[in-house]
């Protein structure tokens, strides 16, 4: 028993849980197992297969009696075309596509309004199909044409057999008689056709063909006039060498615009660096070449030569001991001193006027050679214009021979197949369509056919058998066991429990069925739920359950009564708490007295302890829902039940809460709020996804932990595995029970 001390529990959730919307579990589309369905359905597809043998039967039977249909069959065979005289017309190298094009036409013929008038105009067919055309006769014994040639539309067909080289010309009718007779007449009027049609429609190709060729003259004269116009007009006679010439000039022009470019750009650059020179801030530094040429000139020559003079005698004077003071070497240095200064003078002046002459020079020649520049660019644009103009001529010349060669090359295809047809229309083998087998009375219906009826009669009633199962099994929206509680999103499955009467140890009540057969399929599914149950809570810290019923007789109490026990067993402390003010069963089930009990606490009438029942367990307690009096369903969603609740946690290690079914009744939701754990209970094939998903969302949005859903009194279904496991479970433990007896 726990001793933690009470806390006050809030009324309202904090923090809603997300949960999904109940519209998406509704709409969803349950799996399918095909296996298990023709299991359950197994008798019904029997019973469907035979009915269906039986209606293919009949209706085989009934339409054997009033619509019965003989089909009177030609053959005729195609030769390929022919298309020269020496060929011959077993040849199987010939295309197959004209060949095949060439008998849909002459399918399309066949069964044309004028073949067909011809046929129904013959004396044959009205002297020998007399029951068809009688049909047709008016009182006064006319017949009615158009109405015969529309009633052979409908019964008459014609189509190329696949892959081969034969037309089938097929007649339907009641009568084999009849059917084979209107079949020859209608062969007939077909061959008399083509037979009048071949002559004429040669005729017709060779006035074609030698129109065409007539026609292909005049437009290979008309471009060969065309041609020699433009070359006269220009003066293109030698058009190849001009053309020579012009790229030629191209050439020698490109050459030389890159040679004066060149030019242009080493003296841009020699520019460049002269002008630099002139704006160095230290002064100007000659080139070399510049120095060189002024120590070159007469002058600065002149005055060195002096120079050198005037410094030998100077050290002439040296040698005899003149000082620098005497007098005459004195004059003498200040002359030389006069002539240094002269020389450099002399030498600026000279290089000043050798590179200012030297730049003028380049910038004279920039601008000659960029007006060379200009001139070539105007040189090579007039050139390319030249060329241009040239090529586009010689294009036009080269269309025409084009046109002038393709023109006399179908001028020559065209004449060789005219002289071709002359020759080939001579051939008897230019027949191209041929009677292979004529058609026969036949001896056999064409419909109805026995093996195509019957089996069709099994497949349709089988087939709407089939799809009236599956739309069931599609719109069927009942909860039938965990695979339809888990098509709802984000639904856990807490478990289930099988219906009491497929329990082999047949529990006499199921709301004591562990306590009554603590081994039978009950109690273990209880215990198991009992395992996950308790878990959860455990690891979140809870330690009040509340069961809350989907609807009526979605079997809570039971649960209630039985998860207790199972709890009880297994040593905690446990308290079952009736909260279902509307219809209260537990003290009925415990054999106790209804009051005191909940409300009365709540109310105040009596205490805590005086309200709890003891029972045979002691681990087991109940409090009963309490007196008629006081039983106000508004008392349950109040602060005092959330403090009744916290110090019944304090003193007990589950607490289990029986409530009101949460579609009748608000109580569930307002309880929630005051619990730390629910269970929503399900009764299978009683509730819909749409309600669970309802109810599930409503009680994931309260204060209360959702553990999930427990489905309560699954039936086994015809192919599956559930029977099978409560069987073989029920024989285990009582081998087991067996086994501990001996």
């Amino acid at each position: 028993m726990s001793t933690a001390a009470p806390t006050t529990r809030p009324a309202m959730p904090q923090a809603p849980r997300p949960a999904a919307s109940a519209g998406s579990g509704a709409g969803s589309v349950p799996s399918i197992d095909p296996i298990k369905l023709f299991k359950k359905y197994f008798w019904l597809l029997v019973l469907a297969t035979i009915i269906g043998g039986a209606v293919g039967v009949g209706s085989y039977l009934a339409l054997r009696k009033f619509l019965p249909r003989y089909d009177a069959v030609t053959l005729f065979k195609v030769s390929p075309p022919q298309t020269n005289s020496t060929q011959l017309a077993e040849d199987k190298s010939q295309d197959k596509e004209p060949l095949e094009r060439f008998m849909s036409t002459q399918a399309q013929i066949m069964v044309s309004d004028k073949v067909l008038d011809k046929a129904v105009h013959s004396p044959g067919l009205i002297n020998e199909a007399t029951t068809w055309i009688s049909q047709f006769r008016d009182a006064s014994g006319a017949i009615a044409y158009p109405d015969a040639v529309r009633e052979l539309q409908e019964t008459v067909s014609a189509r190329p057999i696949p892959k081969s080289e034969f037309v089938r010309l097929t007649m339907s009718y009641k009568k084999a008689n009849d059917a084979a007779v209107i079949n020859r007449q209608i062969t007939q009027a077909y061959m008399d056709e083509l037979k009048n049609d071949r002559g004429d429609s040669r005729a017709e190709l060779r006035e074609s063909m030698q129109s065409r060729v007539k026609s292909l003259n005049e437009d290979i004269e008309r471009n060969s006039r065309e041609r020699d116009r433009i070359i006269t007009e220009n003066n293109l006679e030698s058009l190849d060498s001009r053309m020579s010439e012009a790229y030629a000039a191209l050439t020698n022009a490109v050459d030389s615009l890159a040679a004066i470019q060149n030019s242009i750009t080493s003296y841009t650059t020699q520019q460049e660096e002269y002008q630099r020179i002139l704006a160095s801030p230290g002064g100007i530094v000659y080139p070399e070449d510049i120095r060189s040429m002024a120590e070159q000139d007469p002058i600065v020559m002149q005055t060195k030569n002096t120079l050198q003079t005037l410094e030998a005698q100077d050290r002439s004077f040296e040698k005899q001991d003149l000082g620098l003071n005497h007098p005459a070497r004195k004059a003498l240095r200040a002359q030389i001193d006069g002539i240094r200064e002269e020389l450099e003078v002399t030498r600026e002046r000279i290089m000043s006027t050798a590179f200012n002459s030297q730049l003028d020079q380049i910038r004279r020649v920039l601008l000659q050679l960029r007006a060379q520049e200009a001139e070539q660019l105007n040189s090579i644009d007039e050139d390319k214009d030249r060329l241009n103009e040239l090529a586009k001529l010689q294009q036009e010349i080269r269309e025409y021979d084009r046109k002038i060669e393709k023109l006399g090359e179908r001028l020559a295809d065209t004449q060789a197949a005219l002289d071709e047809l002359v020759d080939v229309s001579q051939l008897k083998s230019a027949d191209r369509v041929s009677i292979y087998q004529y058609a026969k009375i036949p001896d056999k219906m064409a419909f109805p056919d026995p093996k195509i009826i019957i089996p069709a009669g099994v497949v349709l009633v089988l087939g709407l058998t089939v799809g009236l199962v599956l739309l069931r099994e599609v719109l069927d929206q009942r909860i039938k066991g965990p695979a339809d509680v888990a098509m709802i999103p984000r639904t856990p499955i807490l478990g289930m429990i099988p219906i009491a009467s497929e329990d082999p140890s047949r529990p006499e009540r199921p709301e004591t069925a562990f306590l009554d057969r603590p081994t039978g399929i009950m109690a273990e599914s209880i215990r198991q739920l009992r395992v996950a149950a308790t878990k959860k809570m455990q690891q979140a810290g809870h330690r009040s359950l509340l069961v809350v019923p989907a609807t009526p007789q979605s079997g809570a109490t039971t649960f209630v009564t039985n998860l207790s026990e199972a709890c009880a067993r297994a040593d905690m402390k446990t308290l079952v708490l009736d909260a279902n003010l509307r219809r209260p069963r537990i003290h009925t089930l415990f054999n106790l007295e209804a009051s005191p009990g909940l409300v009365d606490v709540l109310a105040g009438a009596c205490e805590l302890d005086d309200a709890i029942c003891s029972t045979d367990n002691p681990n087991l307690d109940v409090m009963t829902v309490g007196s008629g009096e006081h039983r106000m369903f508004e008392r349950i969603v109040t602060d005092p039940m959330g403090q009744l609740l916290t110090r019944l946690e304090a003193k007990y290690d589950i607490v289990i809460l029986d409530t009101a079914p949460a579609i009748v009744a608000g109580d569930a939701v307002g309880l929630a709020n005051r619990c730390g754990a629910t269970v929503l209970v399900a009764r299978a094939m009683a509730e819909k996804r749409g309600t669970i998903a309802r109810l599930k969302s409503e009680l994931s949005d309260t204060r209360a932990e959702f553990l999930g859903v427990m489905i309560n009194a699954v039936r086994p279904s015809a192919g599956g595995y559930f029977r099978r496991n409560i069987r073989a479970a029920h024989a285990y433990q009582q081998r087991s029970k067996k086994s501990a007896k001996a």
